[in-house]
């Protein structure tokens, strides 16, 4: 009963010591580079100060780091005019002059493996007209709505973010993730940023390798520290 207790505390501090960040790879990250999955790489260049803070991309455009623009395009915002999730900038999936657009990231995925996709989205707060409705597709998650409820009336600069969170299976060796707008008649929302994919399983269920580095880990620790406590024993 001894050894198994060791064993299972052995285990249990080695994985409290590496922490969750092993298994927390934002794969959209890893693939394009720190703030690719927040919209923080890329030449900005605002249409001006205050309010005009914030640059139109049309569609094909690859401007932003990792990503490429679709539908009629979309307005990459920043920081103090708009508010941001994480970091300065966020994508309002609304155009400037008027439409929905769509941006969309390809990461490389195992065939069968299961995955999980975050975000933050946030409806533009103004007039009715504004929209806070989209849809969201990874794999075998096709077309799923999202709609974040408004911020108060005109305040950009402290519109409020909701999560979400989806599972999906991976169909192909790539995987696109694609962020759309509903509405074609309005210019605004919604807003999207901190986008996050993690695997979540190989095909089977086996868990990320991550988890195996700690379980293997764990094992070969507890068996060092018995080693030790027999040879401990003999040379007594």
């Amino acid at each position: 009963m001894r050894k198994l207790l060791a064993t299972v505390a052995i285990t249990t501090a080695l994985a409290a010591a590496a922490g969750p960040s092993q298994a927390a790879v934002n794969l959209i990250d890893a693939a394009y580079g720190a703030g690719a999955g927040s919209f923080e790489l890329g030449a900005f260049t605002p249409r001006g100060s205050g309010m005009a803070n914030f640059q139109s991309l049309t569609s094909g455009a690859t401007t932003v780091t990792g990503w490429t623009v679709g539908g009629v395009g979309v307005d990459w915002l920043s920081t103090p005019a708009y508010a941001a999730q994480d970091g300065v900038h966020a994508i309002d999936l609304g155009y400037y002059d008027s439409g929905a657009g769509s941006i969309a990231t390809s990461i490389a995925t195992v065939v069968g493996a299961t995955y999980s996709l975050t975000f933050y989205a946030a409806a533009v707060p103004g007039f009715p007209a504004y929209t806070n409705a989209g849809h969201v597709s990874a794999g075998s998650l096709t077309s799923q709505a999202f709609a974040p409820p408004f911020s108060a009336l005109n305040d950009f600069a402290n519109q409020v973010y909701t999560p979400y969170a989806f599972n999906f299976t991976a169909l192909g060796t790539t995987t696109a993730i694609s962020f759309s707008a509903d509405s074609i008649f309005t210019g605004y929302g919604p807003v999207i940023d901190q986008v996050s994919v993690q695997l979540l399983s190989l095909p089977g269920g086996v868990p990320e390798p991550s988890a195996w580095t700690l379980m293997i880990g764990g094992f070969g620790l507890a068996g060092a520290a018995l080693r030790r406590k027999r040879s401990a024993r003999w040379s007594a």
